[in-house]
Order: C-alpha cells, then sequence, then structure tokens
C-alpha cells in the first residue's frame, strides 16, 4: 500500500451527491486567494448523468464553471454554515474537531456544514505526497497497462503515456487520478462505468484493489 503524509488543503472541497445507494462526486469548491473569489467546478460525469440535480438553482448543471462574487460564498454554500449566535454553535465546533473561531468558510464547510437538508455532502480535501511513482508503482503492482488503466479511468492513453514519461504535469488529470487514489469510493463509481473497455482480469484487480482501500479507510487505526 501506498503511505502518504496528508494534510487539510483550506482552500478546496470536495462536494459528493448521496443517494440511498450510491455516492457520486458532483463537483468541487475552490477558493482563490489571489482572486478572493470562490468557484465550483461540476464533475463532467455527474453533469451527464440522468438524475444529476444542480447543487442550487443559481448554479445550473448547463454550465460546469461557476465563479462567485469577489469575496463571497454562494449563498446555497453559506447557507449550510450555522450562525455563530447558535446557542450550539461552539459544541458543533468541538465535535468536528475544529476550533469555535475558526473562520475559514472552506473548512467550516467540510466540517461543521458537512451534511444539511439537501442531499449533497461537504468533504474537506486532505493534500497528499501523490506523483508520478504513484501511478507507476500501482500499475506496478497490479501489472495494470498504460491502455487499461486509461480506459478505466477515461483519460486519454496519450495523456497518460507523458505523464508517465515526465513529458507532461497535466494538472486536470494529475488531479483526476489523485482524487481516484485518496477517494476509492469514486474510483470503484468510475470503474462501474468504464469497467466494460477493459480487459476483465485488469477490471477484477483495481476492483480488489479500491475495494480493499476502502474498506481500509473505514477501519479506525489502519495505515493505508
Amino acid at each position: 500500500m501506498m503511505n502518504s503524509k496528508t494534510k487539510l488543503d483550506s482552500n478546496r472541497l470536495l462536494i459528493f451527491h448521496e443517494s440511498r445507494k450510491r455516492r457520486q462526486l458532483a463537483g468541487e469548491l475552490i477558493y482563490s486567494k489571489n482572486k478572493n473569489q470562490y468557484e465550483l467546478i461540476y464533475n463532467q460525469h455527474y453533469i451527464q448523468l440522468k438524475n444529476a440535480i444542480p447543487i442550487a438553482k443559481d448554479l445550473n448543471l448547463f454550465k460546469i464553471r461557476h465563479k462567485s462574487e469577489k469575496g463571497k460564498l454562494f449563498p446555497a454554500f453559506l447557507d449550510r454554515i450555522p450562525e455563530r449566535s447558535n446557542p450550539a454553535y461552539e459544541d458543533y465546533c468541538k465535535a468536528q474537531g475544529i476550533s469555535p473561531k475558526e473562520e475559514n468558510l472552506i473548512i467550516l464547510l467540510g466540517f461543521i456544514g458537512k451534511r444539511g437538508p439537501s442531499s449533497f455532502v461537504f468533504e474537506p480535501v486532505y493534500e497528499t505526497d501523490f506523483s508520478l511513482n504513484d501511478i507507476l508503482t500501482l500499475r506496478d503492482k497490479l501489472s495494470i497497462s498504460q491502455q487499461d488503466l486509461a480506459e478505466a479511468f477515461n483519460i486519454k492513453k496519450l495523456t497518460l503515456l507523458k505523464i508517465e514519461k515526465g513529458q507532461s504535469k497535466d494538472t486536470s488529470t494529475l488531479k483526476l487520478l489523485k482524487i481516484y487514489f485518496n477517494f476509492p469510493e469514486v474510483a470503484l463509481w468510475q470503474l462501474k462505468q468504464t469497467g466494460g473497455r477493459i480487459h476483465h482480469h485488469a477490471l477484477t484487480r483495481l476492483v480488489d484493489y479500491f475495494s480493499s482501500k476502502l474498506q481500509k479507510n473505514r477501519t479506525p487505526g489502519v495505515d493505508v
């Protein structure tokens, strides 16, 4: 297994749509310090689903990217954070392991605003030492070809080839792979969509690997 040091990313938040039986990556919320602006980026696979619904009426699915007014969070997100005047506010924070004095809205959303009245769940993002070596290690460990890995995760084989050769630092592809590596439930969901494109032995090994990783993530005290 890959062991990576992790730290909380205070500028990013993953958003999942959770039904009774399935959790799907819907998008991510990013805060740009330089622009003092928030941006919602819908996941391309999510918006193509028949049952896809927007996070809010003013954050429709016709646009992949939505930018907030400078210095302001989207109202639909802000509504998920309890008022500080709420008598239980301090208890909410302590229960989630954050300071009641925390001002970062991304952090507040990822902890005390994680679940709300809607079917969307907000998850904090933890930065890892994910790198090219992690991709190579996985392929070597599971004997997965570039072709199968590219097809499994719906990325271009040429892009993966250039990344592995150190000829490209395609940030979008690396970010997507990083999500799969750190959120095995998302990887397993993706494999359900694209698994039919790859050799069944490769699919079995990938499913077994990410299922094992998911189980260990759910088991307290297990290092993954």
